[in-house]
């Protein structure tokens, strides 16, 4: 469920900074006859919001809709605050036998997170555009060029946990990310090189001030298989990176 920021006009006063809370499904899947759900929950508002959750509301292909309270079924949020930029990862797990006959469980087409929530003091920022990655701040290199966003590798590298090697024979970086992905970034190069594959990018790595490596934030971090979500407010950019979550390696 989305929830619109709102804001509390008052004649010869600013709006009132609100949290934004936006949801997204990453995946549904049915197990033992458990109906399990991944999801993210997003603040991309500009006040912190603290919030509750109340339940799930499912809806068929068909349009039938069905309401699950937070008692009748398990489930696991990771925080019931949100600063903004941060998010907060949760699971849902329903049992078949309680979904209603009329709900066509193979079929789900929509799924409501529903909760309460309210915005605590807002939150100011002075900096027109702020990245969030794993619900941190990124306080290096951060500026936009040509309407594509740029990072310092080696601060994007140090939050996501990617090891990171530099060729100067050749100008190339290359990230190891968990002994799962192998990502080459050279210095100017108009493609990026994962697990072997070249890929062509639309905007180049570039050493800033000649020292520090900077990279188009989105084609690094969906290339580690990161979710990267973009919100405007009132001029203000915002973009939020998630990490993503590797099963545990079996030995």
């Amino acid at each position: 469920m989305d929830l619109k920021p709102t804001y509390t006009f008052t004649l010869g006063k600013k709006a009132e900074p609100r949290s934004n809370i936006k949801t997204t499904i990453l995946y549904t899947e049915l197990i033992d006859e458990t109906y399990s759900i991944e999801a993210l929950l997003l603040n991309q508002g500009e006040a912190t919001a603290t919030f509750e959750y109340t339940g799930l509301l499912l809806r068929d292909i068909d349009g039938e809709a069905q309401f699950h309270p937070e008692a009748t079924h398990s489930y696991e949020i990771s925080t019931s605050k949100l600063e903004p930029g941060e998010f907060a990862r949760a699971t849902f797990k329903i049992r078949i036998d309680s979904i209603k006959s009329q709900i066509n469980y193979n079929y789900i087409e929509v799924i409501d997170i529903l909760y309460n929530h309210k915005d605590s003091a807002p939150y100011k920022e002075n900096t027109s555009m702020s990245v969030t990655v794993d619900n941190k701040k990124l306080v290096q290199q951060v500026f936009a060029e040509n309407d594509v966003t740029y990072v310092s590798l080696r601060e994007l590298a140090d939050i996501l946990g990617v090891s990171i090697q530099w060729d100067d024979s050749t100008q190339t970086a290359t990230l190891i990310q968990d002994n799962f992905n192998t990502l080459k970034i050279p210095v100017g190069g108009d493609r990026f090189v994962l697990n072997g594959q070249p890929i062509p990018v639309p905007a180049k790595a570039k050493l800033y001030n000649n020292t520090i490596l900077v990279v188009p934030l989105r084609d690094v971090a969906e290339m580690l298989e990161c979710h990267v979500f973009f919100a405007q407010n009132r001029g203000k950019k915002s973009i939020i990176v998630v990490p993503p979550a590797f099963e545990p390696q079996q030995p």
